[in-house]
């Protein structure tokens, strides 16, 4: 099995290398997706994170959920290298890897869905983010399905099989421009 390392270098590249027109394209599609798949789990508030580089692009997705008349949340880390959803409004900054989040904002008291960046997943609901572990952080004190926790990415993003460690949180599904999966 490939290590962490060695799959975030490899499916980096893979993604950077699909054309703009592509990507478009799968963004709208994933969207349409997750927005029918909220309304089907009666999820009204939902955090969405701000994708970067060669992510899949959330604007779509933002887009898509209010027009469904979705509260968004957006990460923001915080002092201690800790992460915390709030509000997401008109005012955005740079935080310090470059990514967009409000300065400020009203704390998510309650989430239906969390949209989760990934890197890689498997057909297990394991997930390989960008090696920071805010999300694993973040989880570690969640039951699964509590709020839903829902990966967000390139069909060409699945893997055979993802390493994970115990305290890796798993997924309740994942959204690619394909369609949805649900693992639990």
């Amino acid at each position: 099995m490939p290590t962490k390392i060695d799959l975030r270098r490899e499916l980096r590249l893979a993604r950077s290398r699909i054309p703009p027109a592509q990507r478009r394209r799968a963004a709208q599609r994933a969207a349409t997706h997750l927005a029918r798949a909220c309304r089907r789990w009666g999820a009204r508030r939902v955090a969405v994170y701000l994708s970067f580089g060669a992510e899949l692009d959330t604007a779509p997705l933002v887009a898509a959920l209010r027009q469904a008349g979705c509260a968004l949340f957006v990460p923001r880390i915080v002092t201690g290298g800790a992460m915390r959803f709030v509000a997401l409004g008109r005012l955005l900054r740079s935080n310090r890897f470059g990514i967009a989040e409000p300065p400020g904002g009203a704390r998510a008291a309650r989430l239906d869905a969390i949209v989760l960046p990934l890197v890689a997943f498997d057909d297990s609901g394991r997930r390989l983010g960008m090696g920071g572990g805010y999300y694993d952080r973040l989880l570690s004190g969640t039951r699964p399905g509590r709020p839903r926790r829902v990966g967000y990415a390139y069909a060409l993003q699945r893997v055979d099989a993802v390493p994970s460690e115990p305290h890796d949180a798993r997924l309740d599904a994942v959204v690619t421009e394909q369609g949805v999966r649900r693992f639990r």
